[in-house]
């Protein structure tokens, strides 16, 4: 189980993630793919939340908002 200190929260969608997983410091695998164009994780769910990064599917406004305009 990962410790504390190797957990972040997206400061995009909320999500609690795992800091080696993710191109950013401060924003999930999720949301770095979907915002910055970083490469993402190969999500595999169990529970809800990802066994490899441990995003829970939260997704940002601005990303709701953007895909909506679509």
């Amino acid at each position: 189980m990962p410790s504390e200190e190797d957990i972040r929260n997206c400061n995009e969608c909320g999500s609690p993630f795992l800091k080696e997983r993710s191109s950013m410091l401060t924003v999930c695998p999720e949301c770095s793919y979907q915002i910055y164009g970083y490469p993402n994780c190969d999500h595999e769910f169990e529970n809800g939340i990802c066994k490899h990064c441990l995003w829970n599917g939260n997704r940002s406004k601005y990303l709701e908002k953007r895909d909506s305009n679509d």
